[in-house]
Parts: structure tokens; C-alpha cells; sequence
């Protein structure tokens, strides 16, 4: 969710793709224009329609093959799809779709440094504050069951001195 907190900070639009609610409700909160979720049929147009033609920027995140292939659905003409996650198998890419509408698929496991600066800059500024909730090492094992069960919407630091 940080990253789009810095995509806000930098002026974007955004429009969160998740397949939780719970997750995108999150998302409504820190400030998306517009969330769907991935499971519903019809999840491809809903992002064409809320982006008023596709993305310009799409990242994609889930290590999964049918987020790939969702998202890069979802990119405008002339727009970027950087995929982050990494699925097991081949990714088939959708040639005449890309070639057609001029999409530009790139993949990325880290930012580069300028990247980081500029993140680095946005959290000095204020603009951009990582969402964490504290917990003492006592709640250690429920930490793990919420995240057994997607019940954590941001990150949990374990606060070893008050155990």
C-alpha cells in the first residue's frame, strides 16, 4: 500500500486491483480513485471504464498468472506494465494485443537508486508515512495466524520490549 501512497504523493490517479475487499477497502482509505476487484467478472472493463481507457502505468504485484494477464489487459494504448511478481511457469504474453496497442511490458524485482531517493524524499517530506501496527512478541503467534489468513492490511512490528 505504500506504493500507492507515493503514487498520491506524485499527483496519479490510481485505481487498486486486489481480489480481498478488505484489501481494497484499505486502499479506499489511504486515498484510491477507484478499486476493483480482480474476481468479479467483468474486473478488465470495470479498470478500462474507472481509467477512462486503461492504465497508463500498470504494476502488478501477485505472483500470479492470471494477474499478468489481467493487467496487462488492463493498459491503455501506449502504456507500461511493469511486472513485479514472479509466478511459477511460462507467461504467455498476448502478442497481438501488445503489438497492437503499443504496450510496453517490462519486468522489475527492485526500483533503482534514483527510486529510492525519491521515495526516501517523499517520507522527509511527510508526504508518504508507512502503515505499521505495534505488537509485543506475546502476540506473536496471532500475528502469524492473521497472516496465515490476509487479515493484515499493512505491516505488524513486533515491539520486543514490552513482552
Amino acid at each position: 500500500m505504500l506504493v500507492l501512497k507515493c503514487a498520491k504523493a506524485m499527483g496519479l490517479h490510481v485505481c487498486a486491483v486486489d481480489i480481498d475487499d478488505k484489501k481494497l477497502e484499505h486502499a479506499t482509505q489511504l486515498g484510491a480513485d477507484a478499486v476493483v476487484n480482480a474476481k468479479h467478472e467483468g474486473a478488465i472493463e470495470a479498470v478500462i471504464k474507472a481509467t477512462n481507457g486503461g492504465g497508463h502505468g500498470v504494476l502488478i504485484t501477485a505472483p500470479s498468472l492470471i494477474a499478468f494477464n489481467q493487467g496487462v489487459a488492463m493498459t491503455r494504448k501506449r502504456g507500461i506494465c511493469v511486472l513485479v511478481g514472479l509466478p511459477p511457469g511460462e507467461f504467455p504474453v498476448p502478442l497481438f494485443d501488445v503489438v497492437a496497442n503499443c504496450v510496453t511490458i517490462r519486468g522489475s524485482f527492485v526500483g533503482t537508486r534514483q527510486d529510492m531517493a525519491e521515495a526516501l524524499a517523499f517520507a522527509a517530506e511527510g508526504k508518504v508515512k508507512a502503515d505499521i501496527e505495534l505488537q509485543p512478541l506475546s502476540a506473536i503467534n496471532d500475528v502469524f495466524k492473521r497472516l496465515e489468513n490476509g487479515d493484515v492490511p499493512s505491516r505488524v512490528v513486533i515491539n520486543f520490549a514490552s513482552s
